[in-house]
């Protein structure tokens, strides 16, 4: 099955651009959500120094139904956030001493906790929680007066940051659809014109020529390997053209050579039939005369025949009256 190259160019386009797209959208998706996962990391660092306002001193951390407030009135102006824990240490673990889930108030936590006190810095993870839903987990440490005193465990939901990601995806996909349309259409034109074109002209130049015309001329003015191509096929035609011209010359010749030998050999034929119909005709009247004259000595021989029988049966006769008269002459002598 042959398949057209405008078709497979645009086939090849596609799929090329495809590929870019694919790989854009996916370094857009990623660059989005480390956007967001930033912005969340921004949005838990200003809640804890929010936070640490409302902490002054270490009876503060004491003020353990001062803290629940706090927690509270964060959790109602913020309602993206899930959860809100304050840790303090206790021996090589962390107790927590406030919290929105009341159920997690007095245990003890490790892990995250104590890397982030100990190293002082912010520890970020996306977690999940027990409803099932996401959430971006940030701890950092509480500082009174530039000191470490204790550990914050903020959770907020991500369900903000799926539908912004699904939004954007959204808007990026037609954003880049669009324009991959846009780009294989415009490429398709643009090498269409370029390449598909002159290579038709081409192939419309060979079928002009296979047919005999060989005055046809490609008129493709450029200065690329398309432009040289044009220019080779055209001095190739130029080329066939005197090619042609010479063979037809020479056929012309040697047809005419070929037309005045023929008319020799014709009159030569001619002549030389006059020599054999006057040959033919001599030879004839030599036959004839030879025939007239053996005619002519086989009556002479036959009279002559004729004649020697008629003298042999004389002589016959003769003896034969000898004979006789020699037998009466013995007859009569007795």
């Amino acid at each position: 099955m042959r398949v057209s190259l405008r078709i497979k160019l645009l086939f090849y386009i596609t799929i090329i651009v495809g590929i870019v797209f694919i790989f854009l959208l996916a370094q857009t998706l990623n660059r989005e959500r480390e956007i967001l996962q930033n912005n969340f990391k921004d949005k838990a660092g200003i809640l804890a120094l929010a936070l640490d306002a409302n902490i002054n001193s270490r009876q503060d951390l004491e003020n353990k139904e001062k803290l629940q407030n706090n927690i509270y009135k964060f959790i109602w102006l913020y309602p993206e956030i899930a959860e809100i824990s304050i840790s303090i240490p206790k021996e090589d673990s962390f107790e927590i001493i406030a919290s929105n889930d009341t159920s997690k108030i007095g245990t003890l936590v490790k892990n995250e906790n104590l890397t982030t006190f100990q190293e002082d810095k912010l520890i970020t993870k996306n977690v999940v929680m027990p409803d099932g839903n996401k959430a971006f987990n940030a701890i950092t440490p509480i500082r009174v007066g530039g000191e470490r005193v204790g550990v914050y465990d903020i959770k907020i939901l991500l369900e903000s940051e799926e539908k912004i990601i699904q939004q954007r995806q959204k808007e990026i996909i037609f954003t880049i659809s669009s324009s991959i349309v846009t780009i294989i259409l415009f490429l398709f034109l643009i090498l269409t014109k370029v390449i598909i074109i002159p290579i038709e002209k081409v192939r419309e130049g060979i079928e002009k020529i296979s047919s005999g015309n060989l005055d046809w001329r490609l008129e493709i003015k450029r200065n690329d390997e398309i432009g040289i191509l044009s220019q080779g096929f055209n001095q190739m035609t130029d080329k066939l053209k005197e090619l042609y011209y010479n063979l037809e010359k020479k056929i012309e010749e040697r047809t005419k050579e070929l037309e005045e030998a023929k008319n020799i050999l014709e009159i030569k034929v001619v002549a030389r039939t006059r020599e054999l119909q006057e040959l033919v005709k001599e030879r004839e009247k030599i036959i004839e005369e030879r025939t007239k004259e053996l005619q002519r000595k086989i009556d002479e021989l036959e009279k002559f025949h004729k004649l020697a029988v008629g003298r042999e049966l004389k002589m016959i006769e003769l003896k034969k009256e000898l004979e006789k008269i020699k037998t009466q002459n013995q007859k009569a002598e007795k």
